[in-house]
């Protein structure tokens, strides 16, 4: 469950970014791709790693199931 709202919360974040900082920019379309491309992995793929591992610890704990 930690893992989902990790993930949906980075997917939600990269559109955020998309639509506030790529998307007026005053470049060709393949540009704009290639931005959100890596902006979607990176930030995605950061906050779904955060939580998985925060998940990992808090089972380990005992504090979740």
């Amino acid at each position: 469950m930690i893992e989902a709202i990790a993930f949906l919360s980075g997917l939600g974040f990269s559109l955020l970014v998309y639509f506030r900082s790529i998307r007026p920019l005053d470049q060709a379309w393949t540009q704009k791709a290639l931005y959100f491309f890596f902006t979607l992995i990176g930030i995605t793929g950061t906050i779904f790693l955060s939580g998985v591992l925060i998940a990992h610890f808090l089972r380990k704990w005992g504090w979740i199931a």
